[in-house]
C-alpha cells in the first residue's frame, strides 16, 4: 500500500521527468510537443497540490524549488518566442496593408505603360 508521501515523491519524479522533456522540446523549438507535455503535466501538478505534503523534507523542498525555477525559465523562453512571433506578425500585417494601398496604383500604371507586342500581320508584311 502506498503512502501519501510515497505518492508525492513518485508524482514529483514524474513531473521532473516531464520538465526535462519540456526543456529538450524547447531547445528543439518543438512547441507543439511542449504544449502536449504541459497538458500531461497538469494532472500531476493538481494531484501534488491535492496531496499537499507540508512541511516538506529538505530534499523534497529542494526538488520542488528546482522544478519551479525550471518552470519559470520555460515560461520566460516561451514568452520570448511569443513576443518574437507577435512582432513578426504585426510587421507582416503592416506590410500587407501597405501593399494593399499601393498595389492598385502600381498595377494601374503598369497596365498603361506596357508596350504592345507587334501583331503577326505587321511582322509578316
Amino acid at each position: 500500500m502506498s503512502t501519501p508521501e510515497s505518492n508525492f515523491v513518485r508524482l514529483l519524479g514524474a513531473l521532473e521527468d516531464l520538465a526535462v522533456q519540456e526543456s529538450i522540446q524547447l531547445a528543439g523549438d518543438n512547441y507543439a510537443a511542449v504544449r502536449l507535455t504541459q497538458e500531461r503535466s497538469a494532472p500531476l501538478v493538481a494531484e501534488l497540490a491535492r496531496l499537499n505534503r507540508t512541511p516538506l523534507t529538505a530534499d523534497l523542498q529542494a526538488r520542488v524549488e528546482a522544478l519551479l525555477v525550471r518552470r519559470a525559465k520555460h515560461e520566460e523562453q516561451l514568452a520570448a518566442v511569443i513576443a518574437t512571433v507577435r512582432t513578426a506578425l504585426l510587421k507582416s500585417q503592416a506590410n500587407r496593408r501597405r501593399i494593399g494601398q499601393i498595389a492598385p496604383v502600381y498595377g494601374h500604371h503598369a497596365r498603361i505603360r506596357l508596350p504592345r507586342a507587334p501583331s503577326l500581320a505587321h511582322a509578316v508584311a
